[in-house]
């Protein structure tokens, strides 16, 4: 499919919105958000100004790892909501022109899942071969390989007296890409919903699908860590080259509808690896259509290590693919909470959001992240991540970054008027979206404002981007195209600041909240966005 470079295409041009649907708005009072709570919040995000929403998955699921463990495809899990709901859903959000992405699990089903019951019925069943399995050897596992969520990989079944992979938990069984009909039946579910008006997926750990034909071990490194999996050097159980065939075919058959898209979830642990989530991309127009670096995640704060982060991942991306950036999600710390300083908090937020809807790529934001969530305080007998149950204290589990939304100060902070699947953070009574609707200075507003000025430029979203301050002061700057420059002083101290060229027009500033026509000088956590006169400057 050809793109004119002048077309609006949605998740090139837009930004897309993160929704963990546990977490956003309960309807009817069982302390758990549904669909039809997100329905009934459809005014606010029209209101924020997103172009698409990015659910996190809401198929038929047991709930072993609250969704990511899926046993119909095709089926919407009830404590979400009916079928009548999504398509309601699907109905007024393409009414407000919002489109949907849904969260693809393709490297695993649930053990509950039919293809998997019959797999493990005999060995001679025809969906044997849609799992990885193997046989004991000699009493000892078929190989040395962990699951990320603790203990070996491999689960004994006594039904057929053989050893099933998992990489994640137990009743998350690895499907096996290998096989043709497996492939087939997974495109197929893929279909259903493109052909329900699907408009893109999220593909969870894209990196994980293939696993070594020979099932070799993989070696240690050096080091210890509470969990063994994270001893291992994981050559033979993710990153393989024929994962690529796979995202080839799955591109071939997103092509076949209009204006679909595709982002991979690269899982590396920190500090991230761009190149490796590069690759995915293939050529630009042959795998993934984005993919996401998490080394933003794994950053400290400092304006040079932000550069060196930014640049390199731009820089990698191929000549025809496209780049996309996040800050938080519901796997990793909240960004206020990451890069918390003390009296700064807010305003470290603030300079994200700045440099999150101005860099040349997709904007993702995560719920909350625009009225400056922080991680809940989640009490280890309130706990419900099965990876935090395993390993506390040393992980405390994924929990603090779902809380409920907090949309006003009311009991549970507006979120449900029953008891909430999540105690709601304590700080809902000053932080909420109904607080910061009305404050027109507020980290809500100026996402609302940069959302539109970014829709509204052209070379916000398609401009090229050339660096200008690379971090050596505590700044980052850099042009987007000829007309805009952003300057971000991650510094609590002054900063001096001399933009390019002359008679620049401050169109935004953190500290200054009218236009004036001089810049000489940054305040603390200062952000800024200039506008320069194409024709008098050049």
């Amino acid at each position: 499919m050809s793109i004119s470079d002048d077309k609006w295409l949605w998740w090139k041009d837009g930004v897309i919105y993160q929704i963990y649907p546990r977490s956003f708005y309960d309807s009817n009072g069982d302390g758990i958000g549904d669909i039809r709570g997100i329905i009934e919040k459809i005014d606010y995000l029209e209101y924020l100004g997103i172009d698409a929403v990015w659910l996190s998955p809401i198929n038929r699921s047991p709930m072993d790892d609250f969704g990511y463990d899926i046993k119909d495809y095709r089926r919407i899990e009830s404590i979400f909501g009916t079928e009548a709901d999504f398509d309601e859903l699907i109905k007024k959000f393409h009414e407000r022109n919002i489109k949907i992405i849904f969260d693809l699990v393709m490297n695993h089903t649930s053990s509950s899942h039919l293809w998997f019951v019959e797999s493990r019925s005999s060995k001679t069943n025809p969906k044997r071969d849609w799992y990885i399995w193997q046989k004991c050897r000699r009493g000892k596992y078929p190989n040395n390989w962990r699951a990320a969520f603790g203990g070996r990989a491999w689960e004994y079944d006594k039904i057929t007296g053989e050893y099933y992979l998992h990489s994640f938990l137990k009743q998350q069984p690895d499907i096996n890409w290998r096989n043709n009909e497996l492939r087939d039946a997974v495109f197929d579910d893929i279909k259903f919903w493109l052909d329900r008006g699907i408009d893109g997926f999220r593909l969870d750990v894209v990196n994980w699908f293939i696993k070594d034909e020979k099932l070799r071990n993989n070696p240690y490194t050096i080091g210890y860590s509470p969990r063994i999996y994270d001893m291992q050097s994981h050559i033979y159980d993710r990153n393989r080259p024929e994962t690529h065939d796979v995202l080839k075919d799955f591109r071939k058959l997103l092509d076949n509808y209009t204006e679909r898209m595709s982002v991979g979830e690269v899982f590396s642990p920190p500090p991230g690896n761009p190149r490796l989530s590069a690759e995915f991309l293939g050529n630009g127009k042959d795998q993934l259509d984005m993919a996401f670096d998490f080394s933003l995640m794994y950053t400290k704060w400092n304006a040079k290590e932000f550069y060196k982060k930014i640049s390199n991942w731009l820089e990698l991306i191929p000549s025809d693919g496209w780049p996309c950036h996040v800050l938080s999600n519901h796997d990793q710390s909240r960004q206020a909470s990451r890069f918390y300083k003390k009296n700064y908090t807010d305003e470290r937020c603030r300079i994200l959001a700045v440099l999150l809807l101005t860099l040349k790529g997709t904007p993702f934001v995560y719920y909350g992240e625009e009225i400056g969530m922080r991680d809940g305080k989640i009490s280890r007998s309130k706990l419900r991540d099965p990876l935090g149950k395993k390993y506390w204290p040393f992980f405390k589990g994924r929990d603090p970054e779902r809380t409920p939304m907090q949309w006003e100060n009311s009991d549970n902070a507006g979120f449900t008027s029953g008891v909430p699947w999540l105690p709601v953070n304590s700080d809902y009574w000053k932080r909420n979206v109904h607080k910061q609707i009305e404050d027109k200075n507020s980290i809500l507003n100026l996402y609302r404002f940069l959302i539109l000025l970014r829709r509204k430029e052209y070379n916000l979203r398609r401009g090229s981007i050339v660096f200008v301050e690379t971090g050596e002061a505590g700044i980052l700057s850099y042009m987007r195209g000829c007309e805009f420059e952003i300057a971000l002083n991650f510094d609590n101290r002054i900063k001096q600041y001399f933009p390019q060229g002359h008679g620049a027009e401050i169109v935004y500033s953190t500290e200054k909240f009218s236009k004036v026509t001089e810049l000489k000088i940054l305040q603390p956590y200062e952000a800024v966005i200039l506008r320069h006169n194409q024709q008098r400057n050049s």
